[in-house]
Formats: structure tokens, sequence, C-alpha cells
């Protein structure tokens, strides 16, 4: 089941990351809750034990308080990537005028995986619990 940017049932619990319908080895945290979206990655020393973080909605990001850089990806509402951002900086801010989604990955993982505007990204389900 693929979940793009739609509603998911399952917010906060760990999704695949898929490309072009492809899945990438990639463990994915949903924050669609407004309490999700407002911690976000602050509570993180660094990304060990999952790749990265999508946030619904959002177009706008700020790294204060983050201690580690992160690739920055905004998305349109069919998870279309919009712009990427490389590295941001902690104390840096991002944006994207009709961005629908952002996703923030561990540095270094938009280039590995080749991810680049006008692709589409979306999230698998998370396995049954």
């Amino acid at each position: 089941r693929h979940v793009s940017a739609a509603p998911s049932p399952t917010p906060g619990r760990w999704h695949g990351l898929m490309l072009e319908g492809r899945p990438l080895a990639a463990r994915i945290r949903l924050a669609d809750r407004w309490h999700q979206r407002a911690i976000g990655l602050l509570a993180t020393r660094r990304l060990d034990r999952f790749d990265g973080l999508w946030l619904r909605p959002c177009a706008a990001i700020h790294m204060a308080g983050m201690a580690y850089p992160l690739d920055i990806l905004f998305l349109d509402a069919r998870g279309r990537i919009l712009r990427r951002v490389d590295a941001l900086a902690p104390w840096r801010a991002a944006a994207c005028p009709g961005a629908h989604a952002t996703l923030e990955l561990r540095a270094g993982l938009a280039r590995a995986w080749q991810l680049q505007p006008g692709a589409t990204l979306g999230l698998s389900a998370p396995p049954a619990a």
C-alpha cells in the first residue's frame, strides 16, 4: 500500500520511502500532527535509528536548536519534489512556496539516492504491528 501525501492512519510510525513507486532502503517517521511537527527532530542529537522525518503539512522549516545538518526536500501534494536543499546547517531556514510536505533526511542521503526535483516520493505503509 502506498501512502504518498494523502492522510495516513499511522502517524508517528516507521514507514518505507518510495521513489517513483520503487522502495528505497529507508526508515521514515511521519509527523502529521501539530505536536509531532513542532518537536520534529529537535530531540535528536543525530539521525542514527532512522533516516528522516516526513512533515505534513509543511512548506518551511528552521534549524534553530539543531545539532547537525539535514538534507531538505519540499514536496507538492502528490509527493513530487519541488526543491532540494543539501546539508542545511543548524540555525538556518528554508522554505518553498506551494509545498505541501517536507522531508528532512540525514545529510548526504538526497544526493546518494539521487533525489532530484521532479521525482516523486511516497511513503509505504508501516509493517503490521
